[in-house]
């Protein structure tokens, strides 16, 4: 039975009457003004004393920024594992009562919202309003996974504390056994005992990522007992070997790897979960150079099969796209320019126990065609494929 210790402890936070001119510092250099024009004062201008020179600055109060009010936890960038590790600080910060927002290069997420775009320094006083919006709405802190734009976004602001890691982290769990079904891990509890759990993380970086987020969540004060009995519940990192499931015998996963490292990244992982053959969708969009085209082409050949079809093309015809990545990989390569038929051909192709891989996109919800922005989602696209070959159920 839980005991009632709290779940975190923080330390208080700062006064905001601190924040003044003297010590404002803005996060972009357009806004280094003297008057900012879109923050809002907390007072109005001190009056001038009939004694006072005018040539004398006056003293004007004006709101803090949003991240004062707010603890900092920053994960290191390294590849799939800091993105899959953001995301695991998130659900264990919140399953421990805290309310954090999250902000990575793929987006973020704030006050309850997901914003699927790239953070951009053009667009930061967007992103402080949405960080305003998350603290007016209870929020308490902030995960940001380390990016340039992000650091730029936040420059020159200190946050109310920082969520460190370890300097000495230990292992919470170790992995049993690896399956494109599940995981089984061995929990070690802090009172030295364990205990056996199976989890529905598919594959070894998420759950490298899922240790890193115990260690620094539990170092941040949460109980460890309570901490650990979230894990049970915890679903897959969006667009990081995220399955779909409905019953197939086979692995279905949407994944972002949208770059020759990445996706050469994870073709290597997923063959150590247990499946017969690889069968892969991929492409590129349309701002790529030809000689990255190629080099994804040429990391797609760790698959057995392998579908190219269209990943926001823009502009440029998808049929030269297609050409680079088929000169990549050699050729060999079946042609699909119809985004949603080349992951239902894939679906087709797969038998028992082999692994669809349908890469690219992973959370990113929008195909763009030309002038064109459409909602797109290929998990919903995976299942359509899947109920049109008789699965439709929502479990293995």
């Amino acid at each position: 039975m839980l005991t009632a210790e709290p779940i975190f402890q923080t330390a208080p936070a700062a006064s905001t009457a601190e924040a003044t001119v003297a010590n404002f510092r803005p996060s972009h250099p357009s806004l280094a003004t003297s008057t900012p024009p879109r923050f809002r004062r907390l007072g109005s201008v001190r009056k001038v004393a009939s004694s006072q020179s005018l040539s004398e600055p006056l003293q004007i109060s004006v709101r803090d920024h949003p991240l004062q009010r707010l603890d900092l936890c920053r994960v290191t960038r390294q590849g799939r594992v800091s993105a899959a590790a953001a995301a695991f600080i998130h659900t264990l910060l919140s399953g421990a009562g805290r309310r954090p927002a999250l902000l990575t290069p793929e987006g973020g997420l704030m006050a309850g919202r997901l914003f699927p775009q790239r953070p951009k320094i053009s667009e930061a006083t967007e992103w402080e309003r949405l960080l305003a919006t998350h603290v007016r709405s209870g929020g308490d802190c902030l995960i940001i996974e380390e990016d340039s734009e992000i650091e730029e976004l936040l420059a020159g602001v200190s946050p109310r504390s920082h969520l460190q890691a370890p300097t000495s982290p230990r292992a919470w769990i170790q992995a049993q056994a690896l399956h494109w079904r599940g995981s089984r891990l061995q929990v070690f509890s802090h009172d030295g005992t364990t205990r056996t759990t199976h989890l529905p993380l598919i594959g070894r970086s998420n759950l490298l990522a899922l240790d890193l987020a115990l260690n620094r969540v539990i170092h941040a004060g949460c109980c460890p007992t309570r901490t650990l009995a979230i894990l049970p519940s915890l679903d897959p990192p969006t667009g990081l070997l995220e399955p779909v499931h409905a019953g197939q015998p086979y692995g279905v996963f949407v994944d972002r790897a949208s770059c020759a490292a990445d996706l050469a990244e994870l073709l290597t992982e997923a063959r150590t979960l247990s499946g017969r053959r690889i069968v892969l969708v991929t492409g590129i969009h349309g701002s790529s150079t030809p000689e990255e085209r190629r080099a994804l082409g040429a990391a797609a050949a760790a698959a057995d099969e392998v579908v190219f079809t269209s990943d926001n093309p823009r502009h440029v015809p998808v049929a030269s796209i297609l050409r680079d990545l088929q000169a990549g990989l050699g050729g060999g390569a079946l042609e699909e320019p119809d985004r949603h038929t080349a992951i239902a051909t894939a679906v087709r192709r797969a038998k028992s126990d082999d692994l669809v891989l349908i890469a690219g996109k992973g959370s990113r919800p929008f195909q763009e065609l030309g002038s064109a922005v459409i909602p797109w989602d290929d998990r919903l696209h995976a299942r359509d494929a899947l109920a049109g070959r008789g699965w439709v159920g929502d479990s293995l």
